[in-house]
């Protein structure tokens, strides 16, 4: 018996030094030696350095151009910020069928730069990290409230807005005044001066991008009445006789005056000269192509430029599925600093979606002060959630829109079409 207690005592006293002991581990002295008692400190921290962490995987879809200007300032950010980043670049056509593959599969990474119009589809699906709750919480209010809705969603906030690139309609100034006109048309009867005044040099009007179908619906949604798909599916059956007849009488006299494009009207034009008096583009293309040329035939100078109140602004978003949540937001904070978004601008054109740096790169611009002193790049019924569906119904019937400008169906068959899908 003796001899059973004493084993039973030694037992004892080993278990109890076994547990006491800060150095015996039973996972062997490997783990030991690697263990780091600073990351242990705190329960669910990362047990890897800087050095060790796996890379951000940040996903975008842009030009090759615009792209590699991305690329330089994600990694400058990265460095400064003692990150990683691995980057990506989508094509817009597969854009968003790549997000939907992974993002059912979890397989997204850490940071996508989304489209603003659709961070809330892919918040309500439960795929974003609420922002509230980040580093970058103390920054969503320096952005531009308009673009900031966009990306708002039961009471929360998803993304982080980036930049934006209003679409611009211009003309030549000695156009119109050939047509009498001071400034750009406002209505039916000063359309059906730059028609006439176009047939009389026997010239197209207005060019423009069709493959870019939320700026040909930009411009569609700018005449009278308004007849972009979205603002006709709005419309009243009671307007059909008056002000919606007249809507479709304008759509015929312009259609054979518009000249669609497979690419930016700007961007295809020798020595920055436009083949039509007229053209629709965004901000960044102008001021890009008028760099280019110097002081030459300068786009802005030659013509008289007016926002057509719709945007492409585009958001960082950190994904639901990363474990670098901390880290994503460092690095997207350093992405909207203002020395960051000054660059974007210089190498981009496309305006931040920082108030201050907004303001800042008109300033530093001239042009845009000059040009757009009194113009605002909203509306002023401007309705962030709206302009989202708004996009979706342009996106539903682009079949339709690219069928009338290309004079296919005429505009009662383009109106009666898109009314009797919504009424079905």
């Amino acid at each position: 018996m003796k001899r059973r207690h004493q084993i039973v005592l030694f037992a004892v006293l080993l278990l109890s030094l076994t547990i006491l002991s800060p150095s015996f581990d039973f996972r062997g002295s490997h783990y030991t030696q690697e263990r780091n008692p600073e990351k242990d400190t705190y329960p669910g921290a990362s047990s890897l350095s800087h050095e060790k962490r796996a890379p951000l995987d940040v996903t975008v879809s842009m030009s090759k151009e615009e792209f590699e200007s991305f690329y330089k300032l994600a990694e400058e950010v990265a460095a400064s910020r003692y990150i990683q980043v691995k980057l990506r670049n989508v094509e817009s056509e597969e854009y968003k069928k790549v997000l939907d593959q992974e993002f059912s599969l979890g397989e997204n990474g850490d940071i996508i730069l989304l489209n603003s119009d659709d961070v809330q589809y892919y918040a309500k699906k439960g795929y974003l990290v609420p922002l509230n709750g980040t580093a970058l919480s103390k920054s969503l209010g320096d952005t531009i409230i308009e673009l900031r809705v966009m990306t708002e969603w039961n009471g929360y906030q998803w993304g982080m807005p980036f930049d934006f690139d209003p679409y611009i309609i211009g003309a030549t100034a000695s156009f119109l005044n050939k047509a009498d006109l001071q400034g750009l048309p406002q209505n039916k009867d000063q359309w059906s001066k730059v028609i006439k005044a176009a047939q009389i040099e026997d010239v197209s009007l207005i060019s423009m991008n069709i493959e870019d179908i939320c700026g040909a619906s930009a411009w569609m949604g700018s005449l009278p009445l308004g007849m972009s798909p979205d603002q006709i599916i709005t419309l009243q059956p009671t307007s059909l006789v008056n002000e919606l007849q007249q809507g479709i009488t304008l759509l015929n006299e312009l259609q054979p005056q518009i000249k669609t494009l497979s690419e930016d009207p700007v961007g295809s034009a020798s020595n920055v000269k436009m083949n039509t008096p007229m053209f629709v583009s965004t901000l960044s293309r102008i001021l890009q192509e008028d760099e280019a040329a110097g002081d030459k035939d300068r786009l802005v100078s030659d013509n008289l430029l007016k926002p057509l109140h719709a945007v492409e602004s585009r958001s960082l978003v950190i994904t639901s599925g990363s474990v670098e949540a901390d880290a994503a937001s460092r690095w997207i904070e350093g992405m909207l600093s203002a020395s960051t978004q000054k660059k974007w601008f210089d190498e981009t054109k496309r305006l931040s979606a920082r108030k201050e740096e907004m303001k800042q790169g008109a300033e530093d611009s001239g042009i845009l002060n000059e040009k757009f002193k009194n113009q605002s790049w909203f509306s002023k019924d401007y309705d962030p959630v709206q302009s989202a569906k708004s996009r979706e119904i342009v996106m539903r019937f682009e079949k339709q829109v690219k069928q009338l400008l290309r004079g296919q169906i005429n505009a009662a068959q383009y109106v009666s079409s898109i009314r009797k899908a919504t009424n079905r």
